[in-house]
């Protein structure tokens, strides 16, 4: 797909041809790829594909590299731990980094392609290759909220189309795009214009965490408590603008009755249930809940035993305009049982919008129940 010829006199000498190709073999399934570039000296074959050479992540470039700095007698040792070669790693890595950001300049439409054959291996990078996070993370692409599906953007594209006013790079980890746009974490940016990054991989909220901030922009989940500062700023200026909110919503003390009753009916694991602070037509998200990617991970690392993975404490948030919660509120006084399953419901719901809901089937008998009760009114 790429290939690049790199010449150098110092301050080590270097001959080199490198390529990637235009296939990805461990995404057909094949077992992890050995290191593709054989290191030569005097064009003398040292080693074929030599380990150490290039940072595990650029296993999948290809090529090789001649350097008349290395001893024909050298040992595997000094192969891997030489201060030659580690000098030697350090200016082909740089060199690499920096050719495949020129090509993405050159040809975006290109490059696309490249990243979406190879972006796990870039995104690998970020994490692992801390010496070469920040030029590494130029190569992410990643699809936005305003941008239409397939079409990706660099991180600094993003930073370069950010309001003066918004402070930080805002994500959120969706398995694909329409769960993106239908999110209940999404909604308030959506209402106020605010790109969004959408990542679909499993591998972006680790490469998210480990990066953090990106030319001085923080990096922020909008599933998580970081954003609730954005968050009460835009529901005070929506409340200011609002003249009947106030009206068709729960009293303060109703809300204080309502908000102890569900925390009781829940249990664990909610630890506390409160008024929304953001614009939402869901009757109730869970916040401050523990990383998807982490649970599924744990699980992985469960394998077959039979064990439940205990759900870490979450809070929930209600919207009190919204029906479902002002109907709940008479109806744990007529029916505290079946004003417990909705509560539950309403819980489950808001577990499976945040992607953390291991086994949905357990909620079918009470959503049948729910609908029974429904039906029989």
């Amino acid at each position: 797909m790429y290939h690049l010829v790199y010449k150098a006199d110092g301050p080590l000498s270097i001959r080199s041809i490198l390529y990637a190709p235009t296939k990805n073999p461990e995404a057909m399934g094949f077992d992890r790829v050995k290191p593709g570039v054989s290191l030569y000296s005097r064009k003398v074959l040292i080693m074929p594909n030599a380990e150490g050479l290039l940072p595990e992540w650029l296993r999948f470039v290809q090529g090789v590299v001649d350097s008349e700095d290395l001893p024909l007698n050298l040992s595997r040792e000094l192969l891997q731990n030489g201060p030659v070669i580690m000098r030697l790693k350090s200016i082909i890595t740089s060199r690499i980094i920096k050719w495949l950001q020129e090509e993405s300049r050159k040809d975006p439409t290109k490059y696309k392609e490249f990243f979406q054959t190879f972006g796990v291996f870039i995104k690998e990078g970020v994490c692992q290759d801390t010496a070469n996070q920040s030029e590494i993370a130029k190569l992410l692409r990643f699809e936005t909220s305003e941008k239409d599906a397939g079409e990706l953007v660099s991180l600094s594209e993003y930073v370069e189309a950010m309001p003066e006013d918004q402070e930080h790079i805002y994500y959120l980890c969706t398995s694909n795009r329409q769960f993106g746009l239908e999110s209940p974490y999404y909604e308030p940016f959506k209402k106020h214009g605010t790109n969004v990054l959408f990542l679909h991989h499993t591998l972006d909220e680790f490469v998210m965490g480990r990066l953090s901030n990106y030319e001085g922009k923080r990096l922020v989940s909008i599933e998580s408590k970081n954003v609730d500062q954005v968050l009460k700023k835009w529901n005070e200026s929506d409340q200011a603008k609002s003249t009947d909110d106030a009206a068709s919503a729960l009293t303060e003390e109703q809300i204080n009755e309502l908000t102890s009753w569900m925390l009781t009916a829940l249990g664990m694991p909610v630890k506390e249930v409160k008024v929304s602070e953001r614009y939402m037509s869901y009757p109730a998200i869970v916040t401050d809940f523990e990383s998807p990617a982490v649970r599924r991970m744990m699980k992985m690392m469960a394998g077959d035993s039979k064990q439940q993975i205990p759900m870490s404490p979450c809070n929930m948030e209600i919207n009190v305009h919204d029906p479902v919660i002002k109907g709940l509120y008479s109806l744990k006084s007529r029916d505290a049982d079946m004003a417990q399953k909705v509560a539950k419901q309403l819980l489950d719901n808001a577990f499976i919008a945040a992607d953390i809901m291991d086994e949905p089937r357990t909620m079918i008998k009470r959503l049948n129940e729910i609908l029974a009760h429904a039906v029989s009114k």
